[in-house]
């Protein structure tokens, strides 16, 4: 159907639709340049967050990644089995947990960092850097104008 007004050529065209595809292409890319290191997208921005900011509460760790609990949950235990974090109760707060990133989880984030930075030139290739950098600053603008209405919303 060629029809410019189908439902499906319309959806296709929304703005989220395009987002979620090329979030799809990201992860993908990502996976294929991250296996070497078997590391995520994921796992890399927790691991990022971590080595700048040191320790941190499970779910404070999840409002700066922008992670919802479980998913956050998830991606410290599979670090964890790895030896890249360690975890500990909070002796302020029983209920919390402290995450701090190991001397192997440092390295792997940093050896991951060229994986993240080819891993953005790949999907922004098709654009020139003034179109690149309109793109990431119009993405800003989209997410800090619209975080409050994120079911997991950063937190700074």
């Amino acid at each position: 159907m060629n029809d410019p007004q189908s439902p499906l050529r319309q959806a296709s065209n929304f703005p989220g639709n395009l987002l979620r595809r090329c979030h799809q292409i990201s992860v993908a890319i990502f996976l294929n340049k991250g296996k070497p290191l078997q590391v995520t997208q994921l796992q890399y921005i927790v691991l990022a967050a971590l080595e700048e900011r040191g320790t941190l509460d499970q779910s404070r760790l999840g409002g700066l990644t922008a992670l919802d609990r479980n998913t956050t949950a998830v991606v410290v235990k599979k670090l964890e089995a790895r030896g890249l974090v360690t975890r500990e109760r909070n002796a302020q707060d029983r209920r919390s947990m402290l995450v701090t990133l190991s001397a192997q989880g440092r390295d792997l984030r940093r050896r991951a960092e060229v994986v993240a930075v080819d891993t953005q030139d790949e999907l922004m290739a098709p654009l020139s850097a003034a179109e690149r950098e309109t793109l990431r600053g119009l993405l800003q603008k989209i997410a800090d104008q619209n975080n409050g209405l994120s079911r997991v919303p950063v937190i700074k």
